[in-house]
């Protein structure tokens, strides 16, 4: 016959509580990473609107400045209201312009090649051109200040100068 030792093996605990926090634990780890992945992709489409904003206020302070270089009239200056560029496709974006002053303080610009008997310059006016897009908040503005040149125009030192 033969002769067994018995060995008693030692009782096992029972690990079911650990199973159940190690995949807390993990859950917890992936909704961590689930918060950070919507907080950057979130932050990401703000910086995006807000830069797409921008540029669409400064392309209606651009069109502004285009504007009151076509329409400066030194004997009716006036400024110009809030103006849609485009109606139609983008009513939210707009300009204005302040009223235009003249630069007195800057030197006329001479301008040859008009009439040799008389002496032309340029008169210099100063003004605020500001632009917004109102389909974002909050809204987005912008301004420009530009000095524009009007001419030709007698001279400073003639008579019937403005």
């Amino acid at each position: 016959m033969r002769l067994v030792d018995e060995k008693k093996m030692p009782e096992k605990k029972s690990e079911g509580g650990f199973v159940l926090i190690a995949a807390l634990m993990g859950i917890m780890i992936l909704l961590a990473v689930g918060f950070f992945a919507l907080t950057v992709s979130t932050s990401d489409l703000k910086i995006a609107s807000n830069l797409i904003a921008e540029r669409k206020a400064f392309s209606a302070a651009e069109s502004g400045v285009h504007e009151i270089c076509r329409l400066l009239n030194p004997a009716a200056l006036s400024s110009i209201s809030w103006t849609q560029i485009d109606s139609v496709n983008d009513p939210t974006v707009e300009y204005r312009v302040d009223l235009p002053v003249r630069n007195s303080s800057l030197p006329s610009i001479p301008l040859a090649g008009y009439d040799l008997s008389k002496g032309y310059v340029a008169s210099l006016f100063d003004t605020t051109v500001y632009g917004r897009d109102t389909s974002y908040t909050p809204d987005a503005e912008t301004s420009i200040s530009i000095g524009t040149a009007h001419a030709p125009n007698p001279s400073d030192t003639q008579q019937g100068a403005l």
